[in-house]
């Protein structure tokens, strides 16, 4: 029987779209460009591309935007008549749980310095990171896995890690971690998302 417009049918949904999965994050230089497009899916071609991959996370990567609005008010009525985006923040955040003084590094503002001494008579090999407070910008990719099965790369070109890290060191309690907040410093126009639909021929 046809519907005479009284009848409620619900509207169709898209199940295939319900997407789920851990992100894979990378850095590099800031503003630096993304591999080809037909390497985007392929971890190998990132790093000659100028692209480093996190390592392990706990809890993967999010993705954080937060708009701040201003209410326009006339005296006339109690609504807002506009609303105008005062600050908006981009973040990406996640938590290291491979330690090493790289991803030390990165969490604690990425403006350090690694210093190696080779092993000698009387002197073991080691590295030293050198802390600082002059933080380098970044690029930051957070690259997932679309409902066809291709990538779907969150693009933002100049961010920086500017965090709070706190780490435990306990006894059997939990793996040590070092928690990461990625801030951009790029208008939302200089930021993409970029979705491959299908392979190249």
């Amino acid at each position: 029987m046809a519907n005479n417009g009284i009848e409620w049918a619900p509207p169709q949904w898209g199940t295939v779209d319900v997407l789920y999965g851990t992100g894979v994050m990378y850095t590099a230089a800031a503003s630096q460009s993304m591999p080809a497009d037909i390497d985007l899916g392929d971890s190998t071609k990132w790093g000659p591309a100028g692209w480093s991959y996190i390592g392990a996370t706990d809890q993967g990567v999010s993705i954080t935007f937060t708009p701040r609005m201003t209410e326009i008010m006339i005296e006339e009525q109690p609504i807002p008549v506009a609303e105008i985006v005062e600050t908006a923040t981009f973040t990406v955040e996640t938590s290291f749980a491979e330690e090493t003084l790289k991803t030390i590094n990165l969490a604690y503002g990425n403006g350090g310095t690694i210093t190696t001494v080779a092993q000698g008579v009387g002197q073991p090999g080691k590295q030293i990171l050198t802390l600082s407070t002059n933080f380098q910008q970044v690029a930051v990719a957070v690259l997932g896995r679309n409902q066809y099965g291709y990538p779907r790369i969150f693009y933002i070109p100049i961010m920086v890690s500017s965090g709070t890290v706190k780490t435990d060191f306990r006894r059997a309690a939990a793996k040590r971690m070092y928690p990461a907040t990625f801030s951009s410093l790029v208008n939302l126009n200089q930021c993409t998302v970029t979705d491959i639909l299908s392979p190249a021929l």
